[in-house]
């Protein structure tokens, strides 16, 4: 509609000319135009991102970098506040935290005939190679490692060898291999396949595929072979995984799959989360291979109202973070790849996530029906999905049941009933996420600080806010985006990061790069009032450096007026906390007479000392009023650390609204990638620009001979008056009857110039005046 309404206004701009009325139907044009345009910025702007960083920072800020190939596929397998295990293309990492320099690596290669057979099967050179994909540490000191080994995945079980102390390859420890088996069900064929899996009480589950070409999707556990039903879209319909982690003896799965619900309606994608219960067995007879506690439920991620925008597609998950009382699941997610971009983060308690799964299941009746929850007395007793001493003992109704209803009609709710962050951006989607969790700031309290990683190579960091009422209605939540860090090469997707709180470090990973940033860049911050309006936790305004310093190192002075921190409140509650100093701080108390006549001292020293300058603006005036108590300079802003105290390649620009901080490097990188909104608000200003300079022209035509000259009937000639020598002008005799002429208009008096500046005298008329 709105396009259709365009086109009808291009439409009748474009035929409404008349002979007769030029000017007029000229105008007229460029008034539809502006509108036209405005309608079409407004909607577009309607999805431009709400969420403004208060900090952006460079890329030369990575602390450190490890490179490969892009298609080595980069996979974190494990990590400490040491050293971080990465799985790559025919060899394992031990990349250590500080500086990430190589401790040492371990080698594994796929056989020749492997090799061969893969490119046989036509997949491409790169794909007939090992990538390492599951590491597990067991019980007995030895290492789980399985790969992709050219799409015929294989496990291996090596025990470590303590090296002599002479060995020169600056390695601690050496692998032995003791075993070597197949892996299918354990391990994707496929490096780039969304897989994921779980290390619980010494066993393994594992979330992919079991054949080559993926048709098989499954969760499995190796012991005792349990999976769920082959080729059953009831219970897995072409998922994704993106996660898995262990609770309160279960095991649960994060994943999207195709909706079996939705599938009378059209095709669309639903976020899940699947459950297993550790201790199951397997069911009696037939049923001893297939699990009988499997249960999956609905993510709901999506901004409320009376039509719910969702975000269906599930990205990736954190761990579990103990955020107070509550275990808290941090997930990213994203609307389809051919719909509007967007992106949002949202949070589950895992109590929320296991209640799901005690409420109604849901059936369909046959393919035409809709799916509708199943009343109570057709649920076999004991409760179908549950978790049992021995679950061979059920009775083959009950497994069956579950079997054909895996489903649980009520979806998982977000903390708070919405998304913790949203972002609508043409340019990047969301695809990693890692917490700082319970993060103390100077007022005590705790704060989750989370990173969410892009598919440009951006991380974002924020966090939440919550605003309680007095009046007993509910909590309201307020995200504050604190920076944007631009840490890959643009178009470089973020596959995963990590956080090591010990060393300040947050190491992301993309298919084929590490590179390390510090959590926090409250250095790049320089004056109080940036500090303070960043509202990141970790950062703090110390009053006797005067420089913002991150509380995440070393001692600090809690509770004590050694630092601030102004968190969950306005930049002008921020302001009022600043201290207000100056470089000589002399206080003088005045009246209102004393302040008026220095007020006037002021400006008559100022025109006497410089000579050639304009008249002062408001800006500098001294305030004026009652009994007031201010510096000398107060009119210099002795808050602001000077540029040159800091490195200037570190600072951007700086923003008083928003305190940015960021490089040059990212605003050519911005620039080149300048929104439709902004194209469209730069049209339409010089659209307006050009109406009015089109009327303006219109009028001094039509008033030419009236106004533009003087009493002798000349032109007055501006472009002969010399401003800085009133005494040499072309035309003294013209000069002089206009100042006659307005003589009337103001006083000619020196003793109240700032009285006479708004009158409407001539500018040479002023600086007469000035310098007599």
């Amino acid at each position: 509609m709105l396009i259709t309404e365009h086109s009808k206004c291009l439409h009748n701009s474009s035929s409404g000319s008349g002979n007769s009325r030029r000017d007029r139907a000229t105008t007229n044009n460029i008034m539809l135009h502006i509108i036209c345009f405005g309608l079409l910025l407004v909607s577009v702007q309607a999805w431009m991102p709400d969420v403004r960083p208060d900090l952006q920072t460079k890329a030369d800020k990575i602390t450190a970098s490890f490179f490969g190939n892009t298609t080595d596929y980069y996979k974190i397998l494990d990590h400490n506040d040491d050293s971080i295990l990465i799985g790559a293309k025919d060899v394992i990492y031990n990349i250590s935290m500080r500086g990430l320099k190589e401790n040492s690596r371990l080698v594994w290669n796929s056989s020749q005939a492997d090799h061969e057979l893969c490119t046989l099967k036509g997949k491409l050179e790169w794909d007939c190679h090992n990538y390492l994909r599951v590491y597990a540490r067991l019980s007995d000191g030895q290492i789980l490692l399985c790969g992709t080994n050219s799409y015929k995945p294989r496990c291996r079980h090596y025990t470590p060898v303590e090296q002599p102390a002479d060995a020169v390859d600056g390695s601690s420890m050496r692998y032995e291999l003791t075993r070597d088996v197949e892996a299918q069900g354990l391990c994707p064929y496929s490096p780039a396949h969304n897989s994921t899996y779980a290390f619980a009480d010494g066993q393994l589950y594992s979330a992919t595929v079991a054949d080559f070409s993926g048709g098989d999707p499954l969760i499995y556990r190796e012991n005792l072979n349990l999976r769920t039903e082959q080729y059953d879209l009831k219970q897995l319909n072409q998922p994704d995984f993106v996660g898995a982690i262990e609770r309160n003896g279960y095991v649960l799965f994060f994943f999207r799959e195709l909706s079996m619900e939705y599938m009378n309606f059209g095709k669309a994608v639903y976020s899940r989360v699947g459950r297993v219960c550790k201790n199951d067995r397997g069911g009696p007879y037939n049923h001893a291979k297939s699990w009988t506690s499997f249960l999956k439920a609905r993510l709901n991620c999506s901004v409320p109202g009376e039509f719910p925008f969702y975000f269906d597609e599930i990205q990736a998950i954190s761990p579990i973070v103990e955020s107070g009382p509550h275990a808290l699941i941090y997930a990213v997610f994203t609307t389809s790849a051919n719909a509007i971009p967007g992106s949002a983060v949202c949070a589950y308690r895992v109590d929320d996530i296991l209640a799901a799964f005690d409420g109604d299941f849901v059936s369909q009746k046959d393919s035409q029906s809709h799916w509708l929850p199943v009343e109570q007395q057709q649920v076999p007793k004991p409760r179908p999905g549950q978790c049992v001493e021995d679950s061979r003992t059920l009775a083959s109704i009950s497994v069956n049941f579950i079997k054909n209803h895996p489903l649980m009609d009520g979806a998982v709710p977000a903390v708070h009933g919405r998304p913790l962050l949203t972002k609508v951006n043409l340019h990047h989607r969301l695809t990693a996420i890692a917490v700082d969790p319970q993060v103390k700031a100077l007022n005590g309290n705790h704060y989750d600080v989370i990173y969410s990683g892009t598919d440009d190579g951006k991380v974002t960091k924020f966090i939440n806010m919550i605003n309680s009422h007095q009046n007993g209605s509910t909590d309201r939540m307020r995200t504050v985006v604190i920076s944007e860090m631009q840490v890959l090469p643009l178009g470089t997707p973020v596959r995963e990061m990590v956080i090591s709180s010990k060393k300040n470090t947050l190491v992301v990973v993309s298919d084929g790069r590490l590179v390390t940033v510090p959590l926090h860049h409250c250095s790049l911050i320089v004056d109080c009032l940036g500090c303070l309006s960043l509202q990141d936790p970790n950062c703090a305004w110390d009053l006797q450096t005067h420089e913002c310093k991150n509380l995440a190192v070393g001692p600090h002075k809690f509770g004590t007026k050694s630092y601030l921190q102004s968190l969950n409140t306005t930049k002008k509650a921020a302001a009022s906390l600043c201290p207000k100093t100056s470089a000589d701080p002399v206080i003088v108390t005045m009246a209102p007479t004393q302040l008026e006549e220095a007020q006037k001292l002021h400006y008559a020293s100022v025109n006497a000392q410089q000579p050639t300058a304009q008249p002062a603006s408001n800006a500098d005036q001294l305030p004026t009023g009652g009994g007031i108590d201010f510096a000398l300079n107060d009119y210099i802003d002795e808050n602001k650390i000077p540029q040159a105290a800091v490195d200037p390649e570190r600072v951007m620009s700086y923003d008083p609204q928003k305190s940015n901080a960021a490089v040059n490097e990212l605003h050519k990188a911005s620039s080149s990638s300048m929104s439709l909104g902004y194209i469209l608000f730069v049209v339409l200003i010089f659209l307006l620009g050009s109406g009015f300079g089109i009327l303006i022209k219109m009028c001094n035509q039509n008033a030419h001979d009236a106004s533009h000259h003087n009493h002798f009937d000349k032109h007055i000639q501006f472009k002969d008056i010399n401003l800085l020598n009133p005494y040499t002008t072309t035309q003294k005799a013209a000069n002089l009857d206009l100042e006659k002429d307005r003589s009337h208009e103001c006083k000619n008096s020196t003793e109240h110039l700032e009285k006479e500046l708004p009158c409407k005298t001539s500018t040479l008329t002023k600086v007469k005046r000035t310098y007599i």
